[in-house]
């Protein structure tokens, strides 16, 4: 039997994270009964001086990718790719880029329950495909309430407790060099960064299950 504990480092306004946990997740369907995934959610902020109040997307990423036909063009490369990926990306729908330190917090409560995936894919489905604002409170907590979550959890994920702990994490992950998401952490000694195709990821999940054991 092989353990291998994967953090998963993203932010919950990457395309890429989310394409990259859905091409993991066909990995390690492949892998069978011999091995046991403990997946952990880490915190990423791709734009950490996002206000609280967000942004308006288009006028955002303009600015980052230099012009709109640059935009335009990353933004219709990765609708077909998520398209093979069987992920409906609708940015049209998200006429503002949130700041995700609250989303990150749910995040972290959802993990207190074991929900930390189903919320995190609730999330990612909820901004990518409906267009909802995930930077909003009220937006946060029905979703957490349709995965299951308890209420207890729910008030911790607003709580200081969890903003404080947040925080940390972000300061540590920094610290150790990660500038750039999906970047995937396995049993803490491995890292892959990149949304990979499924046959790759599966490479690199045999490969160290046979150096760990």
């Amino acid at each position: 039997m092989a353990d291998l504990r994967i953090d998963i480092i993203t932010d919950l306004v990457c395309p890429w994270c989310y394409l990259g946990y859905s091409r993991l997740k066909q990995a390690i369907e492949q892998l069978g009964d011999d091995y046991r995934i403990d997946i952990h959610w880490q915190p990423f902020e791709l734009h950490p001086d996002m206000p609280l109040e967000g942004a308006d997307r288009e006028s955002f990423l303009r600015e980052r990718f230099g012009s709109p036909e640059k935009l335009n063009e990353a933004t219709h490369a990765i609708q077909q790719v998520g398209i093979e990926a069987g992920i409906q990306f609708n940015f049209s729908e998200n006429d503002r880029l949130p700041n995700t330190k609250l989303t990150h917090q749910f995040v972290l409560a959802a993990a207190k329950s074991g929900l930390a995936t189903p919320f995190v894919l609730a999330v990612f489905h909820a901004y990518f495909t409906e267009g909802k604002d995930i930077g909003s409170n009220k937006v946060l907590e029905e979703l957490a309430g349709l995965i299951g979550m308890q209420t207890i959890d729910i008030t911790y994920a607003v709580s200081p407790e969890a903003h404080t702990l947040t925080e940390k994490k972000l300061i540590h992950l920094r610290k150790m060099g990660i500038d750039s998401v999906p970047t995937y952490v396995i049993n803490d000694k491995y890292m892959v960064q990149g949304a990979h195709n499924p046959e790759s990821f599966l490479k690199v999940l045999v490969d160290i299950a046979a150096k760990e054991h």
